[in-house]
């Protein structure tokens, strides 16, 4: 499975040489089915609607994309993007650190983390929510770590993968979900030493 690229300042687009299962926490195209692609808009800080799916949908339709999951993002794109791609998986992020959130807790308005990863791979049902709890766990476990708290107030996901497979687990325990645990960690990580090296406030 092949992943192409293309950027500018504005917005991101992936497209996927063939459609995908996807499962997805987005605003735009969440949920489950079988997915193209992504793009992610940068957004002013400020950016607040009623309609964000308006925002998306005509830019879907301006670039000609169908069936593609959409995210926004206030992060400066050309500083605060993050990409992994081996033979084995894809994972880009966008992340931008705010205000601590704690489960259990009123979380403030902040900035996000689109953490989405595309495996490369054949998968069961079962393996790819394995790989999405491993994910999200590392997210949380590298934010945590460094004292930002469990995430931002609206950070999204999306985990695209190829159906059909007797690989049935991809937890934490199996090879498969030792190494999509150390390429998130890492992309975790470069995200979050950018984040403090820029000096932006939060």
């Amino acid at each position: 499975m092949k992943i192409s690229l293309q950027k500018n300042e504005k917005y991101i687009i992936g497209r996927f040489d063939h459609a995908a299962e996807t499962i997805s926490s987005s605003f735009y195209n969440g949920g489950k089915g079988k997915r193209n692609g992504f793009f992610i808009l940068q957004v002013e800080r400020d950016f607040n609607t009623d309609d964000p799916s308006s925002l998306a949908r005509g830019f879907e339709r301006s670039m000609d994309l169908d069936r593609y999951v959409g995210f926004l993002t206030a992060v400066i794109l050309s500083r605060n993007t993050f990409l992994q791609e081996d033979e084995r998986f894809f994972i880009l992020a966008t992340i931008g650190l705010g205000h601590h959130c704690i489960p259990g807790k009123i979380c403030k308005s902040s900035r996000t983390i689109n953490i989405i990863s595309v495996v490369k791979e054949r998968l069961t049902e079962n393996a790819a929510m394995d790989l999405l709890s491993v994910m999200i766990s590392t997210k949380v476990f590298s934010l945590t770590s460094r004292g930002y708290g469990a995430g931002t107030p609206s950070d999204s996901f999306m985990l695209s993968y190829l159906k059909r497979s007797d690989r049935f687990y991809g937890g934490f325990a199996t090879d498969i979900g030792r190494t999509f645990s150390s390429l998130i960690l890492k992309t975790m990580e470069d995200g979050i030493r950018e984040w403090e090296r820029s000096g932006v406030e939060y």
